[in-house]
């Protein structure tokens, strides 16, 4: 049977692991909303969620941490927010950085360049934002819950494109020289789905040593993180974590 996504053929043909579902949405405001519409329908419904990848052609309001909007510029730019179950107890906190860590990684060998962390949740290559990461839990009475990560990434952006958004500190894949043909038609965003599908069945990892090896901090490093009106500042001295690392909470299809 022909599938009704037609030439999308990740999403027509591809078959995940770990993913259980992935749909797919024209055009949307922002694909994290959808995840969060979606969880709180499937709980008003009593339901389990299989993690679910929400895909968007076009994203027309991006959003951020703390309320702030994100802007994927330029043609092939991908927007996915994956619906997870998120794990229950301390290791919740853990889940955005995890998330950084686990994309930077694979990300970096599906294009061929360096992508670096910046606390908390932004992926740089050459120094500048290729992508954001946006992560928000909904938790439940009885101590579960689920989760929505989002991924806005500029895939083949101009300088042009970036600077008409007024993004100068931004670039895209394209400008950073990732290989040829880790960009053409749906080759990204496949990319981004094997990534998420990946990051749900990741081994346990230490998160200070993982840490270290992605990000863009070097200790000593001035840091200002922002909450809204609040802005926190300090010297990066490293990230410290439970020894026994960190792993997604795995659900599998019943």
């Amino acid at each position: 049977m022909k599938s009704p996504l037609g030439p999308l053929a990740p999403l027509g043909g591809e078959r995940f692991q770990r993913i259980a579902n992935v749909l797919y949405l024209g055009e949307v405001p922002s694909t994290n909303d959808v995840g969060r519409a979606l969880v709180e329908r499937m709980v008003a419904e009593e339901t389990d969620i299989l993690p679910t990848c929400i895909v968007a052609g076009r994203q027309t309001a991006g959003k951020g941490r703390s309320g702030r909007s994100w802007a994927a510029a330029g043609p092939g730019a991908v927007a996915v927010s994956l619906v997870t179950p998120w794990p229950e107890g301390p290791e919740r906190i853990h889940v955005p950085v995890a998330t950084g860590i686990s994309l930077a990684r694979s990300l970096s060998r599906a294009f061929g360049i360096e992508l670096r962390l910046k606390w908390p949740n932004d992926l740089l290559a050459g120094g500048r934002k290729v992508a954001g990461i946006l992560v928000e839990g909904r938790s439940l009475p009885e101590g579960a819950g689920n989760v929505v990560i989002g991924i806005g990434l500029n895939v083949a952006a101009s300088r042009a494109d970036l600077d008409a958004l007024d993004l100068p500190g931004a670039t895209s894949l394209e400008l950073e020289g990732a290989v040829p043909a880790a960009l053409e038609a749906d080759a990204p965003l496949l990319a981004v789905l094997s990534a998420f599908d990946a990051f749900l069945g990741e081994e346990p990892f230490d998160l200070p040593s993982s840490f270290a090896g992605v990000t863009v901090h070097r200790p000593g490093d001035l840091l200002e993180v922002r909450d809204g009106d609040r802005v926190v500042s300090g010297r990066y001295a490293g990230l410290e974590g439970r020894p026994s690392g960190w792993r997604p909470r795995r659900a599998s299809p019943s």
